[in-house]
């Protein structure tokens, strides 16, 4: 008769092996190619897989314990939302195509959570997603003359990821102790950074430079050993860059300059006088969300439906308060006015339950960690998370699919990776034990 399985066997040890292998392989994947893979070596697709193994392990070991559950809580609260306004204000199930991802979120979280993952394998996935959205933005622009680069989606979610790359880039330096920056990781963090830089200048993106300064900050948090001045430079020099490069940044400059004028024009009229104007872009999304807080006052508790959106535009444009240009839009280009006009408050509520809820659980990781590897897992969490939320004030919390699935995974895989490394530590009973880099 054959031994049985258990989670302690040497068939388990194996299996246990192998499915680590796969998960750093597939981590390495999703990050180097972030912005630049489509099919089959996609975000969504090892997506996909890791949420396949999670479901086979969440099945098989049966170990799911509190704080598997509150990460449950956090990755479902939003769908479950979407669920039940639905079946309250009217029912689209195309429209859970991407809130519904969520639950292949916390899947992956329990795959990494329970197997673990090299922090190596995150952070050179990181560097190798900088240089191939630069080379990516590099052949849009220069061979195929693109004036604003997209990669395979949008230029807005294309522009803010890469940027995200080389924050990310970033993180792991931060949290690596000094002693242990060598000089080829550091070289490699620079070109990282400047790839990341590069990619999301080229696709002409504003909003995502706008929140830079907070994601700066963040980072600051996680340089426990840098000396307070050193940080504060740090952070200085890096701000310069940045206001240099949009100085000098020429589709920048134009854009804002022709939109200024507009603006101020969408603020000081009527919303039936803007309906009828020729709108720039940043007096599309003024005027979308005078728009979106109308549909928010008429049913402030659930919103006018999270399935409603498109009827509600197309009524508004046939009855002149909306402008033609801006009826055929899907969202309203702000996390927070298309979930209050969709969902109203208790929409509002499940997302700032995702979002705050996210968030401190890696800050508390961050601050309260001696581990260099928890810290980094934590930090690179806290980060994504703050971003994702940072660039929905001006585009959309769910961007297409491609950006959704981006959004999954940079959140479900340090948040599962510092699952595993919190539970390695409480199962390891070694006080004196070196805390290794990342």
């Amino acid at each position: 008769m054959n031994a049985v399985l258990t989670p302690t066997s040497p068939r388990s040890a194996d299996t246990h092996r192998a499915l680590r292998v796969f998960c750093d392989f597939a981590v390495w994947l999703t990050f180097a190619g972030l912005v630049s893979l489509r099919g089959a070596g996609s975000p969504g697709t090892m997506a996909a897989l890791l949420a396949i193994v999670g479901l086979a392990l969440l099945v098989y070991r049966k170990d799911a314990d509190r704080s598997d559950l509150k990460m449950a809580a956090l990755f479902l609260v939003l769908p479950v939302h979407d669920v039940l306004n639905m079946a309250l204000t009217g029912w689209d199930p195309g429209m859970l195509d991407k809130s519904g991802r969520l639950v292949l979120g916390f899947l992956v979280y329990f795959a990494i959570s329970r197997t673990g993952i090299h922090a190596r394998s995150l952070r050179w996935g990181v560097i190798v997603g900088c240089v191939a959205a630069a080379a990516l933005a590099a052949y849009q622009a220069q061979v195929l003359g693109l004036e604003r680069v997209s990669g395979f989606m949008n230029a807005i979610p294309f522009g803010n990821d890469a940027l995200l790359l080389g924050f990310l880039a970033l993180a792991a330096w931060v949290v690596t102790p000094t002693a242990e920056r060598t000089p080829l990781f550091q070289t490699c963090t620079l070109i990282a950074l400047g790839c990341g830089i590069y990619a999301s200048y080229a696709s002409g993106t504003r909003g995502g430079w706008v929140v830079a300064p907070v994601l700066i900050w963040i980072l600051s948090l996680g340089a426990r050993d840098m000396r307070r001045s050193l940080r504060t430079g740090v952070t200085i020099g890096i701000l310069s860059l940045l206001i240099i490069g949009l100085g000098l940044l020429p589709v920048l400059n134009e854009r804002t300059a022709d939109e200024l004028n507009n603006v101020m024009a969408v603020l000081t009229t009527t919303k039936e006088d803007a309906a009828s104007m020729t709108l720039s872009s940043i007096g599309t999304r003024l005027h979308l969300y005078r728009v979106g807080f109308d549909a928010f006052m008429s049913r402030p508790v659930l919103g006018i439906g999270v399935a409603n959106l498109g009827d509600y535009l197309a009524a508004s444009a046939q009855t002149g308060t909306l402008n033609p240009a801006a009826a055929h839009f899907t969202h309203l280009h702000s996390g927070i006015v298309d979930t209050l006009a969709r969902g109203g408050l208790l929409g509002l509520a499940a997302l700032a339950y995702f979002v705050i809820g996210l968030a401190r659980h890696f800050h508390r990781a961050l601050v309260t960690s001696g581990d260099d590897h928890g810290r980094y897992f934590a930090l690179t969490g806290l980060l994504c998370i703050s971003a994702a939320f940072l660039f929905s004030l001006s585009n959309v919390f769910f961007p297409a699919i491609v950006g959704t699935n981006i959004l999954i995974m940079t959140l479900a895989v340090p948040a599962g990776a510092l699952a595993f490394r919190t539970r390695q530590l409480r199962c390891t009973d070694r006080p004196g034990a070196k805390k290794g880099s990342v």
